[in-house]
């Protein structure tokens, strides 16, 4: 799970097409009514020919920090567009910009409705999911339990294993707030680190190697006397892989000292191009 850019916007004319969009949503009685208008309407103007979508779709892409790749596991073509805060239970964000993000079906299919809040009232975690086949309910108003990576940075809340196991281990030091939220995310909904997940875990060992391996190219070739464009190309297949959140750890352990524990290698080929680490 990695943290999306900020920097990129819809053109007025799509923003304000979203805004009529919900403006009809937000103007139902009821939130039930409001809740099925969200279900019924999404898919009809999520279409390849709709002007809105399509520049929608080509924005979330160019959000991504590699290839099109799942937000969430960062692994499969990201094919489907996700709302961040479930239409069902909030349907005023149906239509909303900030609420979307690129996922694949594995992800988005068990997901679904899966969301928690900590409620403003006393601050208690509420999962707001309604049971297998009942009508949403309204969830009542918090703090979402679920970290957006339109707003937030995952690393924040854990640290990829770089030493073995290549699992996301939250961190010690956060609050009960923040650790319940990170189990949340990262144990419960997205399930990142199951078994039954396996082969993306497998994806983030492999994709170690191949950094390494890229970066060592790197500065072999820059050595060897290298043109700029051959460098830059390097570079430019480094920043295109999948299971960034690798390369960002990779450089977050050399940084913070402890890479050389557990590769020495790769932490000489950061001391040797130290360019490498704002890539």
């Amino acid at each position: 799970m990695i943290k999306l850019r900020n920097d990129v916007i819809p053109s007025d004319k799509t923003i304000k097409a979203l805004k009529d969009f919900q403006d009809e949503i937000d103007a139902l009685a009821t939130f039930e009514e409001k809740s099925k208008r969200a279900k019924d309407m999404f898919p009809r103007k999520n279409t390849k020919r709709n002007a809105v979508f399509k520049e929608i779709k080509e924005r979330i892409t160019e959000m991504c920090n590699s290839t099109r790749r799942c937000v969430y596991c960062e692994d499969s073509l990201a094919d489907e567009v996700e709302h961040i805060y479930p239409k069902d239970l909030f349907p005023g964000k149906c239509f909303v910009w900030e609420n979307y993000v690129y996922a694949c079906g594995p992800c988005n299919g068990p997901k679904n409705n899966k969301f928690a809040v900590f409620k403003d009232d006393d601050g208690q975690f509420f999962e707001v999911n309604p049971p297998k086949g009942t009508l949403a309910s309204e969830p009542p108003p918090g703090k979402t339990a679920f970290i957006n990576p339109r707003e937030e940075n995952p690393l924040d809340y854990c640290i990829l294993d770089l030493a073995g196991s290549f699992q996301f281990v939250i961190l010690d030091n956060l609050t009960p707030e923040k650790a319940l939220k990170a189990e949340y995310t990262f144990n419960i909904v997205l399930r990142l680190n199951d078994s039954e997940r396996e082969p993306i875990r497998q994806a983030r060992e492999n994709a170690y190697g191949m950094y390494k391996a890229r970066l060592y190219q790197y500065v072999k070739s820059k050595i060897e006397g290298a043109n700029a464009n051959t460098l830059r190309n390097i570079i430019k297949q480094i920043q295109g892989e999948s299971h960034s959140t690798v390369w960002k750890e990779m450089q977050r352990y050399h940084n913070a000292g402890i890479l050389r524990d557990i590769d020495e290698d790769l932490d000489d080929l950061f001391l040797a191009e130290p360019s490498a680490l704002t890539w």
